[in-house]
């Protein structure tokens, strides 16, 4: 808050007319008024009631894609060299190939030489 002395003073006199005239109600407004404060503090309440297993199932779900994502990273990289490449590794069929990668790496060397 502010150290200025004419706002503390001002403050103070205002919270001296406020707590006045709360104290001069009648019993019957003063009752509904407080049944209105509960009523009102009760429904904000239930209003965020959702927010603590929304925020928890939040939290446990992107824990869990963290561990997803770290436990299973491919362990090895295939480097793409050419367009072909990339679509032969992007396509579905004839998966059985890449089983022999090593032995059509060796197969392709000994053809150059």
């Amino acid at each position: 808050m502010s150290t200025d002395p004419e706002e503390k003073t001002f403050l103070a006199a205002s919270k001296a007319v406020l707590d006045e005239s709360a104290r001069d109600l009648e019993p019957e407004v003063a009752t509904r008024l407080r049944q209105a404060r509960y009523r009102a503090l009760e429904t904000k309440s239930k209003s965020l009631r959702w927010l603590v297993p929304a925020s928890g199932f939040a939290a446990v779900s992107v824990a869990i894609f963290a561990a997803a994502l770290w436990l299973f990273q491919p362990s090895r990289i295939v480097p793409v060299q050419s367009v072909e490449d990339l679509e032969i590794l992007s396509s579905s069929e004839n998966l059985e190939l890449f089983d022999d990668l090593e032995f059509y790496h060796w197969l392709a060397e000994q053809n150059q030489g």
